[in-house]
């Protein structure tokens, strides 16, 4: 019975040395003041940091870029929102938007100056700040960082135009220019287009035509990205992966 409980102890301290063994190949172990220590070689430190840089560089761009889109649909909508809470406040104050005075379309500040008279106090005036008319827009920033334009110089007397939602003001100065190259490659990705009617209130563009999802895809991705707005909304509020712009 001692001999079995004998070969059943040195079988345990054998198992306990050969771990001790492979350990020692991979680490440095101090035992000093017996206290069992183990560090890392300089050379697996090294492996180490090199693959949490390179996992680092394949995931924070996408990261980054997801986060970008979250905060461009997130602003959007709530400017959507405002925007349409906005009007029926306005009515219930004014009456029906209908009976408005229409916005003088044919100067600079038409558009501006009936924002301010019907809309600018559901907004919370100190959130806005006037900034600049550009490209026959009438600018307005907003609390959160975001601007939107009011479109001006339409041929018309009626108050009907297009409007311009930047989720970030800064993109403003660069994009809005008075140069297809600019507007072309910032429509869909820096700025995103509504159109507003007494009618229907405030909708992306091209959204009352109707359209199919694939119809406004190919208009967004080939010669129109003013119909990319709808698509966003048409897809709950979210940039989906076949969505044909950049952001």
């Amino acid at each position: 019975m001692n001999n079995l409980a004998s070969r059943f102890t040195l079988h345990a301290s054998l198992k306990k040395l050969a771990a001790f063994a492979l350990a020692e190949d991979t680490a440095h172990i101090d035992t000093t003041n017996n206290v069992r220590r183990v560090a890392f070689t300089l050379a697996e430190v090294l492996i180490t940091l090199g693959i949490i840089g390179v996992v680092a560089a394949l995931t924070i761009p996408t990261l980054l870029a997801n986060h970008r889109k979250q905060v461009a649909v997130t602003r959007m909508q709530k400017f959507y929102t405002t925007f349409n809470q906005a009007i029926l406040l306005a009515e219930n104050k004014y009456g029906e938007i209908e009976y408005w005075d229409n916005a003088d379309l044919f100067t600079p500040s038409g558009s501006g100056d009936w924002f301010n008279k019907y809309l600018a106090e559901f907004f919370t005036s100190k959130d806005i700040e006037v900034l600049e008319k550009n490209n026959y827009t009438s600018w307005i920033k907003l609390a959160d960082g975001s601007a939107f334009g009011i479109r001006f110089g339409i041929q018309s007397t009626e108050t009907n135009f297009d409007m311009y939602f930047s989720p970030n003001a800064s993109d403003i100065a660069k994009c809005m220019v008075n140069t297809a190259q600019n507007t072309g490659s910032c429509c869909g990705r820096k700025y995103f287009t509504f159109h507003f009617t007494p009618q229907s209130g405030l909708k992306p563009y091209g959204y009352q035509l109707g359209m199919k999802r694939d119809q406004l895809i190919e208009k967004c991705r080939d010669n129109d990205a003013n119909y990319c707005t709808a698509i966003i909304m048409l897809d709950g509020w979210k940039i989906s992966n076949d969505y044909p712009k950049r952001i």
